[in-house]
């Protein structure tokens, strides 16, 4: 098959697949917008598509609303704003946001939740828990009922608007020195679990470029100071917003950046944030035990009795890494390379890392709208040069007594064990010249190409199974029976996404071979 008609059939299904989404309501409206931005996981057809559901997400009854706010406040509409705007300004997959004035004249907007969210995410979410059971037992690379839960518990947090102002409240604090970054304030008497009013900030959605530039602002800035604000989230405030799509992020006259909907917040805690700097200075020295040391503190990777196949693979991942960065090649083709490397080794992608992941690249498509010439690595870098002088500094401080220690330490280690190690190395021959040990010798290629085969096998068993439901289910819709062709279909898709995957596992297997063996 062509590249292009590969990705005109992908395109297609992409379209089917948001459709279906929309169709399906709220939680699966919610779902593609965060899988939009997961390039790692799903080809560039899927999340242009996916990016979609962000802006195209229907409203639902004006009066619904009302009735809401009404009873979530326990007074008539009248008596808590002067005026309410009955046309929604914006709708999400969980809510919508109304203009209105306060009494005392304030511009406020109210955000309020859709009808019945918690007992659909109830029905919607168990059938998805058990898909990532069957995916974690299809592959080992990542931790999906991980990822679910991260994900489940996300969409409970949005539908706490308490919570979401809270949220508000924080960040709004963390850039309170910032004149560059604006937060809109609570009104927490007008706010409720499922009614948040905050202060009125218009602004030009970040992605409009057109509207930005006849605007006299310069977008250059603009995606400097976005990639700058997340950096500052990472690096200084640990409190990330965990969803900076465009929707969420709008500019002033100025060319500062207004965030919106704080639902969706992740924290990195002190321990974690930690081995995450000594995980990005191991990087930096090209120390592969460093690295290993600091991934394994993280939970990415577990201990392995394999250190040398881990740490070749680390080693091999680290230069790739580093060329890519000073060649300032994009974040989503780096990760692409890490998910290879990843690939054949005891990797475990924590589910709250997956949305780092998805900020940068998110960001670095932003970057890319509104700055042809934007490079993640070159923003980045004065970050990473004030972190190497705050290591350096500490490390100045402690080298010689460091030093002096570490030796003192292994030389009077290796004084008291070389009796011992003698002694081992002796029964260790005896062993091998009367037959009572024997070297077991992995052969990691063999082992790849065993893998290769048995992601090809489930391949082919996904193939029969999509043909299967489309026959079948297209003599249903032929037959009239629409709606069970319908879920036929649907499973049809799904066993083709597994082959798509399949597919990419083996394209993934084959590149990490390729740079092994040169």
């Amino acid at each position: 098959m062509k590249p292009e008609k590969k990705s005109n059939r992908q395109r297609k299904t992409a379209i089917w697949i948001r459709e279906n989404l929309l169709a399906l309501g709220p939680t699966f409206i919610k779902i593609g917008q965060l899988f939009s931005t997961r390039s790692d996981i799903l080809a560039a057809e899927y999340t242009e598509e996916l990016s979609l559901l962000q802006d195209r997400v229907p409203a639902f009854n004006s009066a619904r609303a009302v009735a809401t706010i009404e009873q979530e406040l326990g007074m008539p509409l009248t008596a808590a704003f002067r005026t309410f705007d009955r046309e929604p300004i914006a709708a999400a997959s969980l809510g919508q946001v109304h203009r209105a004035v306060l009494h005392s004249g304030e511009q406020v907007v109210v955000k309020v939740q859709r009808p019945g969210l918690q007992k659909l995410f109830d029905i919607d979410l168990k059938p998805l828990q058990r898909l990532a059971q069957q995916l974690d037992a299809q592959e080992d690379g990542r931790d999906f009922s991980g990822i679910y839960q991260e994900y489940a518990s996300i969409l409970r947090q949005e539908i706490d608007y308490i919570s979401e102002g809270r949220n508000a409240n924080r960040f709004r604090r963390d850039f309170a020195d910032t004149d560059w970054v604006q937060s809109p304030l609570v009104y927490w008497g007008l706010s409720t679990s499922k009614i948040l009013t905050l202060e009125y900030l218009p602004g030009i959605k970040i992605s409009n470029v057109a509207a930005m530039r006849s605007a006299g602002i310069d977008t250059r800035l603009v995606a400097k100071r976005a990639t700058e604000a997340y950096l500052i989230q990472l690096l200084q405030t640990s409190f990330l917003h965990s969803d900076p799509h465009p929707g969420n992020i709008g500019v002033d006259s100025t060319g500062g950046l207004i965030f919106y909907d704080y639902g969706m917040m992740s924290e990195i805690g002190t321990a974690r944030r930690g081995s995450l700097l000594e995980l990005f200075y191991g990087v930096y020295r090209r120390d592969a035990e460093a690295v290993i040391a600091a991934l394994i503190d993280l939970g990415i990777i577990v201990p392995t009795a394999d250190a040398v196949a881990l740490r070749r693979a680390i080693s091999f991942g680290l230069d790739n890494l580093l060329r890519k960065v000073e060649q300032k090649e994009a974040v989503s083709e780096i990760g692409e390379d890490m998910f290879s490397i990843a690939l054949d080794q005891p990797f475990r992608f924590p589910a709250s890392f997956t949305f780092v992941l998805r900020a940068f690249t998110t960001l670095e498509g932003l970057g890319r709208t509104l700055d042809k010439e934007y490079k993640f690595a070159a923003v980045a870098q004065p970050y990473a040069l004030q972190l190497l002088d705050l290591q350096d500094a500490q490390a100045r401080q402690g080298f010689a007594l460091e030093q002096v220690s570490r030796a003192a330490t292994q030389a009077g280690e290796a004084a008291m064990a070389m009796p011992g190690r003698v002694q081992r190395i002796d029964a260790v021959l005896k062993e091998l010249q009367t037959g009572d040990l024997k070297l077991r010798v992995r052969a990691l290629e063999v082992e790849r190409a065993a893998r290769r085969s048995s992601i090809l096998q489930e391949a082919t068993i996904s193939a029969i199974g999509a043909g299967t439901l489309a026959n079948v289910g297209s003599q249903l819709a032929m037959n009239g029976q629409r709606a069970a062709a319908g879920i036929l279909l649907v499973g049809s898709a799904a066993f083709g996404v597994l082959i798509w995957r399949s597919f990419r596992r083996v394209k993934r297997i084959d590149k990490f071979e390729k740079g092994m063996r040169s």
